[in-house]
């Protein structure tokens, strides 16, 4: 399914509008007069649109119309994470121990990307599901973020695998001599990179060391999947490519979670 998917792709005006399904979102493509012309829409339940969009509802089908001169008829659509780091909740409150360290792991929605082949001119990026806005901080300092109810978990093997959802592998070591009351933290996903590993989108594997509440939590994004995956297919690189680690806040919520509707 990866492969129909996440590809280069040609946009024929002759032929009419490309299609391309991500789970419950619907892209359709098209050229006309030199532009390039997306819409995007997501599926309710009962609704059917995979179908030709002229027999679609009107108010389901807005297009966009970009207008950058190109001869090329090709766009990569490629996987990427939101634009915004994503708060992470525990499936169930959870505590670790001193010293210990355990393996989680979390799914987060796809965005999917849309961009000139030969330029590298990315004309947009559609979320394949909405994703509500939070402040993770306090009211003087912070940042926004994303916030979602898929859950850190201990396993993966209860879900059902999903083309919208990209899945991350999460090591969190409690470096301290205390517990670690995790419930949530800052998973700041403009890090990572993309997989197609068994047909399944997988970010490469995440460290978290934690070294107390008031202190920064040094963070790695090891470039690689889990050692017992294998290599996986790269389909995308991180966002912000960093050095090997990182330190910055990463559990202690300071400000009472505040929604802010997503546009």
């Amino acid at each position: 399914m990866n492969n129909e998917i996440w590809k280069t792709h040609t946009v024929d005006s002759e032929k009419g509008e490309l299609h391309v399904q991500i789970d419950t979102l619907h892209i359709w493509l098209k050229r006309k007069n030199d532009e390039f012309w997306v819409a995007s829409s997501n599926e309710t339940e009962g609704e059917d649109l995979n179908k030709p969009v002229d027999e679609l509802p009107a108010d389901k089908i807005k297009w966009t119309r970009y207008a950058k001169e190109s001869s090329t008829s090709e766009v990569d659509i490629k996987p990427v994470f939101p634009n915004l780091p994503v708060i992470i909740s525990s499936e169930y409150p959870l505590k670790i121990a001193a010293g210990s360290k355990i393996h989680i792991y979390t799914r987060v929605p796809v965005w999917a990307q849309i961009k000139l082949k030969k330029e590298e001119y990315i004309l947009t990026e559609i979320p394949s599901r909405k994703l509500n806005r939070t402040w993770f901080g306090n009211p003087v300092e912070g940042e926004l973020c994303y916030w979602q109810s898929t859950r850190a978990r201990r396993n993966l093997t209860d879900l059902n695998n999903s083309v919208s959802l990209i899945n991350c592998p999460i090591t969190i070591i409690n470096k301290t001599h205390e517990e670690l009351n995790f419930e949530k933290f800052c998973f700041r996903v403009d890090r990572l990179s993309i997989f197609d590993a068994n047909d399944e989108l997988w970010a490469d594997q995440t460290v978290i060391e934690y070294h107390g509440e008031e202190q920064n939590s040094d963070i790695s994004m090891t470039g690689k999947l889990p050692a017992s995956m294998g290599t996986g297919t790269l389909l995308s690189k991180p966002r912000n490519p960093i050095p090997n680690s990182f330190a910055t806040r990463t559990f202690k919520k300071l400000f009472d979670d505040t929604f802010i509707s997503a546009k």
